[in-house]
């Protein structure tokens, strides 16, 4: 087992069962940055992350895969801002293995207020995964 794999598996491990919450990040407003939350494993060999990056009120999502199994892997990333869900975007073909694939969604100038957070899903070989989440950040 790699190195990569193994860094993975234990991150896997130790955040399986804990779903982040929105709203349960920082308390402090943040400006710039990109804020990753832990890679998941799903069928024992694809690898995915959520990021929600942050420039002044704008944000954009997005999700890194990576496949080592030959899998057929489309994924759908999203902002969930407040409680609501924006710019949905779907990639197809997320196939490959390192340094694996990115999909995101452009910039969503959101304002000023409240909380924002990356959500994305895969399907891998035709079922949907389970969701996963980068931190949940207050913007300004």
């Amino acid at each position: 087992m790699t190195i990569r794999r193994t860094l993975a598996a234990a991150a896997v491990a130790t955040a399986a069962l804990s779903t982040l919450a929105l709203g349960a990040g920082s308390a402090d407003a943040a400006t710039s940055g990109t804020y990753c939350g832990a890679t998941q494993q799903f069928d024992g060999d694809v690898y995915a992350q959520a990021c929600l990056t942050i420039s002044g009120y704008s944000v954009f999502p997005s999700l890194h895969v990576t496949n080592h199994g030959g899998h057929t892997i489309t994924g759908v990333v999203w902002v969930n801002h407040n409680g609501n869900y924006e710019d949905y975007t779907t990639c197809y073909g997320m196939t490959a293995s390192d340094p694996g694939s990115w999909c995101s969604s452009g910039w969503d100038g959101i304002g000023a207020g409240g909380y924002a957070q990356a959500q994305a899903q895969l399907v891998i070989d035709g079922s949907w995964s389970g969701k996963i989440y980068s931190p949940s950040e207050y913007i300004g």
